[in-house]
């Protein structure tokens, strides 16, 4: 009875880790971070603030997502948490509720700006579930203005932040659009046979691959800007770290192009693998204009690794199903 128990409770661990999708969360605090810090934000505490609360409605997010796409899922990826039985659907629309309220009721009390940008935020995140992500370019188009609010809200902390921050808003929601469409990239087949009407499916790949890659090119001119207004008066150094950043992104979409009329899963799925390192890289670049270069090398460095290692561990699996990844070594990650 211990062995079952124990078994039992192992895999409930191991299917809410798999639903918070560790190698994602990083990069939203992070954004967090950085819109605090572009706004003038210093104190300790609202730094954790701009930090912590978009990463608990990240994943609540996640968990509200999967209960969205339950049915699809159950479709194309009967493997993941909720379709398989791990995780039980109710369970997973409990948690991401209850995750959306702390959020609400946290950002209420840091102040009616954050309160704001938070209620923007939950809407979105709400409306993509329920019928924007099955409709094409509007879905990327709110999903990717996720990463815009939660540099906002970071912003926000401070009552009169300044408004180029907006620059870099608009940066990380043409990047996050790029990000997302590559994500769809790699789900065409199961996007088509549960009635998900997405870009891919609706225009064909290359459509998607041209439409990301003109999304990432807008979103690096935005933040060449948005670090030529904040940074400029250092001198060109600081552009250093974005230059590096846009070559890791074009390693990312490169090999989507010469294979876009007929792409592998596998080679979408790597595409967006690098990606989520890229964005690391971009939001920590931010972070650095605000507080400090040392302070963003201090955050990218570890985060990058656990990203790195969680993905390798976990990504294959949780997309591509137990056929590419045996379930035996999915649970040892």
């Amino acid at each position: 009875m211990t062995v079952t128990v124990g078994g039992r409770l192992r895999t409930a661990v191991l299917a809410h880790v798999q639903t918070w999708r560790p190698y994602t969360v990083w990069y939203v605090g992070l954004l967090g971070l950085a819109g605090a810090g572009l706004a003038g934000e210093r104190r300790l505490l609202w730094l954790v603030v701009a930090w912590a609360i978009p990463t608990l409605g990240w994943l609540g997010g996640h968990y509200l997502s999967d209960w969205f796409d339950r049915d699809l899922d159950a479709v194309s990826k009967p493997h993941r948490p909720i379709p398989s039985g791990r995780l039980a659907a109710r369970t997973a629309l409990g948690w991401g509720t209850t995750a959306m309220l702390a959020v609400a009721v946290l950002a209420v009390i840091s102040g009616w700006p954050t309160a704001v940008v938070a209620a923007c935020a939950v809407v979105a995140v709400v409306a993509y579930g329920l019928f924007l992500k099955a409709v094409g370019l509007g879905g990327n188009l709110v999903r990717g203005l996720l990463g815009a609010l939660t540099l906002l809200f970071g912003a926000a902390v401070v009552p009169m932040f300044d408004r180029r921050v907006l620059v870099f808003a608009l940066a990380f929601w043409l990047h996050d659009c790029a990000s997302n469409l590559v994500g769809t990239l790699r789900d065409v087949a199961g996007d088509a046979a549960g009635g998900y009407r997405t870009l891919p499916v609706r225009h064909g790949t290359p459509t998607a691959v041209w439409t990301a890659v003109a999304f990432y090119a807008a979103a690096i001119v935005a933040a060449v800007i948005g670090a030529v207004a904040f940074g400029g008066g250092a001198g060109p150094g600081h552009l250093v770290p974005l230059a590096a950043v846009a070559v890791v992104g074009v390693v990312a979409l490169a090999p989507l192009v010469p294979r876009r009329r007929a792409l592998p899963v596998r080679v979408a799925l790597r595409a967006h693998e690098v990606l989520v390192l890229e964005r690391l890289g971009l939001a920590a670049t931010v972070v650095g204009l605000g507080l400090g270069v040392a302070t963003a090398v201090a955050l990218l460095v570890p985060m990058a690794a656990l990203t790195w290692w969680t993905q390798r561990r976990m990504r294959t699996w949780y997309e591509l199903g137990p056929a590419e990844r045996p379930a035996e070594r999915m649970a040892d990650a």
